[in-house]
């Protein structure tokens, strides 16, 4: 795309323009004005306590006579007030008169009377909305398809805009909008399968961003969601601050009935020599729309096509976000690959994917734990392998405890905002070969699925598959210095599950285990941090008891969470806010605290402070070491000083502690439900980091 193709035909403007004011400071007390700036002109028309700053794309530039501002007439229709950034010539807001007028605005006190301040821009104004929001505290931002720059030094990627990459300097200030992601809400929407769209998101990514990939919706991406009818509930809902990210998706899933979206999928098909695909979707298109020219021709062009031809081995990297060992970015896909199972006659933990020629594919190992790799598997020439035609993404094992799936089960699903075109389903090695057991877990996990927006099958099978085409991810997350995720993973993860569900609940949150079975471990008498935490103002939360949902919500409006380490915080780092402070209470020595410590780090900021007051492990009898059954007792005074003195509560606060009669008989009554216990001595072994769940 040049910027010559955003030319458009000049429309009749119907909005009156507000009377003009001569500086800034005459400017801010009114309920409308309109002040030229230079290259840049700002009009504002008062409707509410929210306030959209709007900036031009390349096609409303002149777009109407007399000009007008970008999102005049959405903003009129959702009653929030605007302030249009009405740009005279289609310069990418490179010049010194928009920060200029900013700063102005803002000097004058313009933006503080407002509740919200939502900086909104497409493409060339998506830029400008991620480039300039940094001169306004706390102001939110929604960027439809932006570009983080047009240096092509930085985005080396971007090919397209060629006259506004060489007419504007695109040095010095504001001319990379990189870093914009400084904990502020920022919302980008963007076709993932449109790679200098996706590159530049990537560039953008950080803390505090929700991605919304919207595949096969081209740059346009705006104009495909209004035809599907869910433009002006997230752009309405993302004024206000109550986007309603479920409705959004289930909307969403219309596109499946657009037109542009079945030709795309052809397009793809044909690309891709995918014919099973293509017939299926010229059929599809055939069916809908019996009048439509183009899929009655494919359809006949295919009534005498060949067979389609087994493409050969293709690997590419994701780039994006400069990923560091030992992560890289690679997709590998494969024609004719074997999946492999574990099976009763192979090694221990034997599984995974071997070339059509039955040598192994490396990318397809995983860590069941932190110190063991999943062996190569061997495939007898006698063994039953059945053939599964389609394409398909090879997710790894899965594994049923909440807090493996997250650690090891999700770790390639990051892939789904790579790929080029449709895939069939997510393919699962059923973990110690127990499929039955594994798809009843898998039942359980749709909510979670959902979450994330995948819409295709999720399976495991029995035996060895030849999949006709197989994608391959890297694992994006995993044990040890995994757990700071790929770049790609993280956008996915964060962009999705906090796209998803909006922040709901209190400050304070205290996460407990005490409603847990008493084979899950935990802590004797954690009820005495919950009462006493209740005291001080926090919201005792059982996230057992609640859907992902909730749990999501209230992880994202917590500003101080207190919990003992466990699965719980995994999901909390993925969607926690920057400056969310995090104390983890240890529940058993030498937990692996690093793991969460690194997690919250990369995906928010976020240092948790580890509170390690255990003063014996408690094991079963027969038990020989720490392990996640284990429980801790700790020293009730110490926890609370600690508290204090890293400010989850104030140095007022007079906690209710247990003496060690009571403890005892806490001891008592807890090996009443879990049967005899002892402490684990010294010299003996403790936890391995893969227990950590």
């Amino acid at each position: 795309m040049t910027d010559a193709e955003e030319i458009v035909a000049v429309k009749p403007s119907r909005a009156q323009r507000p009377d003009p004011v001569a500086t800034a400071a005459e400017a801010a007390g009114k309920d409308s004005f309109f002040l030229r700036g230079g290259l840049v002109d700002a009009w504002f028309e008062r409707r509410s306590d929210v306030l959209v700053v709007s900036f031009d794309n390349l096609a409303s530039v002149g777009e109407y006579e007399p000009a007008q501002p970008w999102l005049y007439a959405r903003a009129e229709k959702a009653g929030v007030s605007l302030l249009g950034l009405m740009a005279s010539r289609k310069d990418w807001y490179r010049n010194a008169d928009t920060a200029a007028l900013i700063c102005a605005l803002r000097d004058a006190g313009l933006f503080a009377r407002f509740r919200r301040v939502v900086f909104v821009g497409a493409s060339m104004g998506g830029f400008a909305a991620c480039a300039y929001a940094r001169l306004v505290p706390d102001a939110a931002v929604l960027a439809f398809s932006p570009q983080s720059t047009l240096d092509r030094k930085r985005a080396p990627f971007e090919k397209r805009y060629r006259y506004g990459a060489k007419k504007w300097d695109w040095t010095g200030d504001f001319s990379d909008a990189a870093g914009v992601a400084d904990g502020r809400e920022i919302t980008l929407v963007y076709d993932p399968k449109v790679p200098e769209d996706r590159a530049h998101a990537m560039r953008l990514d950080g803390a505090g961003v929700r991605h919304l990939p919207v595949p096969r919706t081209g740059h346009r991406a705006i104009r495909s969601l209004k035809s599907l009818g869910v433009l002006d509930g997230l752009v309405e809902g993302t004024m206000r601050g109550d986007f309603d990210a479920v409705a959004f998706w289930r909307g969403f899933r219309a596109r499946r009935g657009d037109v542009g979206w079945q030709r795309a999928i052809c397009a793809e098909a044909v690309e891709r020599g995918h014919q099973p695909l293509l017939r299926r979707a010229v059929a599809a298109m055939v069916r809908a729309y019996p009048d439509l020219g183009f899929p009655r021709r494919e359809a006949k062009r295919l009534a005498g096509a060949v067979p389609m031809q087994h493409l050969p081995p293709k690997l590419v990297h994701v780039t994006a976000g400069n990923p560091q060992a030992p992560f890289s970015g690679a997709i590998e896909e494969i024609s004719r690959a074997l999946v492999v199972p574990e099976r009763a006659h192979d090694r221990s933990l034997a599984s995974g994917v071997l070339y059509a020629g039955g040598r192994y594919a490396p990318l397809s190992q995983a860590w069941i734990r932190a110190r063991k790799p999943t062996p190569e598997p061997v495939l007898s020439a006698d063994e039953p392998v059945v053939d599964l035609a389609g394409r398909h993404l090879f997710a790894g094992h899965f594994r049923g405890h909440f807090g493996h799936f997250m650690v090891e089960s999700t770790a390639r699903l990051w892939a789904l905002d790579h790929l080029d075109g449709k895939i069939d389903s997510i393919l699962y090695l059923p973990y110690r070969g127990a499929t039955g057991a594994n798809l009843r877990a898998m039942d359980g996990m749709d909510a979670f699925f959902r979450l994330l927006g995948v819409e295709v099958p999720v399976v495991a099978h029995p035996t060895a598959l030849r999949v006709e085409r197989l994608v391959l991810p890297e694992l994006g997350f995993g044990w040890n210095e995994r757990y700071a995720g790929s770049p790609a993973y993280r956008a996915f993860m964060q962009g999705r599950l906090r796209g998803a569900v909006r922040a709901e609940g209190g400050e304070r949150l205290y996460i407990s285990r005490a409603r847990l079975n008493a084979q899950r471990g935990g802590i004797l008498g954690e009820t005495v941090i919950e009462e006493n935490l209740a005291r001080a103002g926090y919201e005792v939360f059982h996230p057992e008891k609640h859907s992902l949902e909730v749990q999501i919500a209230r992880y994202r409006a917590a500003r101080r969470i207190v919990a003992l380490d466990g699965s719980a915080l995994h999901l909390a780092a993925y969607v926690a806010e920057p400056g969310t402070e995090v104390a983890m209470v240890l529940r058993r020595s030498r937990a692996n605290a690093a793991d969460y410590i690194l997690q919250f780090r990369s995906f928010c900021g976020v240092d948790p402070q580890v509170i390690d007051v255990i003063r014996h492990d408690w094991i079963g009898a027969d038990a020989s070491r720490v392990d996640f059954r284990s429980v801790g007792e700790i020293d009730f005074d110490a926890l609370f000083r600690a508290l204090k003195a890293k400010g989850f509560l104030p140095k007022s606060f007079r906690p209710d502690t247990p003496d060690a009669a009571t403890v005892a008989e806490m001891l008592a009554r807890f090996q009443e439900k879990r049967g005899a216990m002892r402490t684990l001595g010294a010299g003996e072994l403790h936890l391995d980091a893969e227990e950590g769940a």
